[in-house]
């Protein structure tokens, strides 16, 4: 059974939650993070126990945030939820790395939380800066996100080809994001473009009209023999945690 749990990312989205951006089509700064995929048993009960985390001693500690999901439609996956956890640099998740290893705080969150989620995967993402985010939605709750998963054969001729249609395709109220997996990837997945909007159906609606767009057409076929499609996933923000300007 496949399970498509990068976001992300996430992702995202995510990051949008952790930057400034320079303009309309490139964002500022490359945020990382690694992104869970969960079967929840209990989602009040975890709520709750992500909630006194990130408000405990080490979670205000936490140099990033972290977004929970919930997932709307995955295929055959038993995941049911998502959190992203997002950081500015590599070095602020490993400070974080390294202060949950000693944290007491930490530990009493894996103990609420054991029996009532369970990890089904877990992938590492990398923002990419190529995109358009000027809505500016960020993460928060009710936002929905599709995450279209591919394998890429060739990520500089993929970059130009996805930043040149962005630049040329209006994607009315939606933000478009493109992240890379250096780890953790399921199956041949090496990215995850990552489209939000206000609401599932705003997303869906809009990629409906992006796809009779005539430069979205061009870009399909520009990428064609260097992309595949391994999964398409929807979720639906419902909270956000931690420390937005860390």
């Amino acid at each position: 059974m496949k399970v498509f749990t990068s976001v992300i990312l996430s992702m995202i989205l995510a990051v949008t939650a952790t930057l400034t951006h320079a303009d309309n089509h490139a964002a500022a700064s490359n945020p990382v993070g690694m992104v869970y995929g969960l079967d929840v048993a209990d989602p009040a009960a975890f709520a709750t126990a992500m909630s006194k985390y990130w408000g405990s001693e080490t979670g205000e500690k936490i140099p990033g945030v972290a977004i929970l999901r919930q997932v709307v439609a995955a295929g055959e996956s038993s995941i049911s939820h998502t959190v992203a956890v997002v950081h500015p640099s590599y070095d602020a998740m490993d400070a974080s790395f390294a202060m949950n290893a000693m944290s007491e705080d930490w530990a009493t969150f894996l103990g609420e939380v054991d029996g009532v989620a369970e990890v089904v995967s877990s992938s590492m993402f990398e923002s990419t800066g190529l995109g358009s985010v000027e809505n500016k939605f960020g993460a928060s709750p009710g936002l929905a996100t599709l995450y279209v998963f591919i394998s890429v054969s060739d990520p500089s001729t993929y970059a130009a080809a996805f930043q040149e249609m962005m630049s040329s395709t209006d994607i009315g109220e939606t933000d478009t994001t493109l992240f890379s997996i250096p780890a953790g990837g399921i199956d041949e997945t090496t990215h995850v473009v990552a489209v939000t909007g206000k609401s599932v159906g705003a997303v869906m609606s809009q990629m409906t009209l992006n796809r009779a767009n005539p430069n979205f057409q061009k870009f399909i076929s520009q990428v064609s023999n260097i992309r595949a499609i391994e999964q398409n996933i929807v979720t639906v923000d419902l909270a956000v945690f931690g420390n937005v300007d860390s």
